[in-house]
């Protein structure tokens, strides 16, 4: 078979894993969220304190995920998990889950492209307008921006892994420097005063908090990225889990040093708020540092563009390539090419799937986003609950401890989701998304059950 043939390659250093789990995290959302989300709902004070307590929920589940990986160091990361822990059925619902909330941020980062030529370049992108969708206007311009960085990464990962994952960190580092230098210039100009107050008047501060809280699924997917690429490190799988918990900690402090940039620059911040400034916090860094200011903002901004796209197109091929060895996606899927050692069949349905994305407009693109949540969510209750159960098999009750409170918290954050009045609950549109992705999982199942189920473990 194929894969006695040719087999994943291992190059991936710590330093790679770190900047493809960091460049995941961190998204076009960090730079555009904190003037449209974090400091209505909670202000700087609140949003800091809520990414904080986020972080160390996330930091629970990470935990479990970095036993599991030195339990089980090959691709497939959580199916395999739940394959071990529950068996096959479970297996495909996680890994079904995991395919929709790793290939959609391909597409969601692509036009995110256009999203920043609009705020840097006004007009240059914005050519030959085709039609309007959900209240988005469709340009040729920025369909074939998107299509060209969709089509560019995935040729950089047919390559080869070890080469997109030196673009990776080199990407990484680029991105945590540009907001390092950002957050420390405008700090040195602006008044401090200027942060207070620390919640928004008028609303409770503990729920300005809980909402950042609930939003930490979504804030911080991406360290689970790193399970894909298990089979690809050239270290002990032991740094893993040291690896993920130090990700997540600077995407937190980016996440706040992003948003305080926000909030400092203007007295009193909620002015700016109330004002119709489409990016508040590209307008912040104008006012205080000037066009140098802007375009080390928009290099921070592609950065997080491309390590996204880069992350998650390493992250969805290895996961489809491990399900094809399994028997839950077609034999098509498990070919390594023989040149570069990569999933190169994986990698070019990845990006067909991907190039739909752009004509349909990034307001659809953001109701598919809106419920991935439900699938990260649902992918770290299999994970912490796999960890729970094997844990226990083999008689280490730390980890089967820990495995429960994440499995509780996992839950917690589904919850929020899920459950009407809630504060993370679908919109109609995302609702009516996940009950069709769903339909369509469930039609794909019956269809390889019997090889599936009944196959070779």
């Amino acid at each position: 078979m194929s894969e006695k043939r040719v087999k994943l390659k291992r190059v991936m250093r710590p330093i790679d894993v770190w900047g493809l789990a960091l460049g995941a995290i961190i998204g076009w959302g960090c730079f555009v969220l904190p003037g449209t989300a974090f400091l209505p709902k909670a202000g700087p004070g609140g949003t800091a304190m809520g990414m904080l307590i986020g972080a160390l929920l996330i930091i629970v589940i990470a935990v479990s995920y970095g036993y599991l990986i030195r339990k089980f160091p090959i691709s497939g990361g959580e199916f395999i998990y739940a394959k071990e822990a529950f068996g096959k059925r479970n297996a495909f619902v996680c890994g079904w889950a995991m395919i929709l909330a790793y290939w959609s941020l391909i597409p969601l980062n692509a036009t995110a492209l256009a999203m920043i030529s609009r705020y840097l370049f006004p007009g240059i992108v914005q050519q030959g307008l085709l039609y309007e969708i959900a209240g988005w206007e469709v340009y040729a311009g920025e369909v074939i921006l998107a299509s060209a960085a969709i089509i560019l990464m995935a040729l950089l990962n047919i390559r080869g892994i070890k080469q997109a994952a030196w673009i990776q960190t080199a990407i990484a580092l680029t991105l945590v420097g540009c907001i390092l230098v950002i957050t420390f210039l405008v700090f040195c100009i602006s008044d401090w005063s200027n942060l207070a107050p620390a919640f928004p008047e008028g609303r409770r501060w503990w729920k300005g908090v809980f909402s950042i809280v609930a939003m930490a699924p979504w804030a911080f997917i991406g360290f689970d990225c790193i399970p894909q690429s298990a089979e690809e490190y050239n270290f002990s799988h032991k740094k893993s889990t040291f690896i993920m918990i130090s990700a997540v900690l600077v995407a937190a402090i980016m996440y706040i040093a992003v948003c305080a940039v926000t909030a400092v620059g203007v007295e009193p911040w909620q002015q700016l708020l109330d004002s119709r400034n489409a990016w508040p916090t590209g307008y912040v860094v104008r006012n205080t540092m000037g066009l140098a200011g802007i375009i080390v903002l928009g290099v921070a901004m592609f950065c997080a563009v491309v390590s996204g796209m880069n992350a998650f197109y390493i992250s969805t091929s290895r996961l489809m390539y491990a399900m094809a060895k399994e028997g839950s996606l077609p034999k098509w899927f498990e070919h390594l090419s023989p040149k570069y050692g990569t999933p190169t069949n994986a990698i070019i349905f990845t990006m067909a799937m991907s190039l739909f994305a752009p004509w349909f407009g990034r307001e659809i693109l953001l109701w598919i986003v809106d419920m991935t949540s439900v699938g990260a969510a649902i992918v770290f209750a299999y994970t912490t609950g796999s960890a729970a159960v094997i844990g226990y098999r083999n008689g280490s009750k730390k980890y089967a401890v820990f495995g429960i409170i994440g499995c509780l918290f996992s839950l917690f954050f589904l919850s929020l989701l899920i459950i009407p009045g809630m504060p993370g609950y679908l919109t109609f549109q995302s609702r009516i998304v996940l009950f069709v992705w769903i339909l369509i999982g469930v039609a794909f199942y019956f269809t390889i059950r019997k090889s599936y189920v009944k196959g070779k473990n």
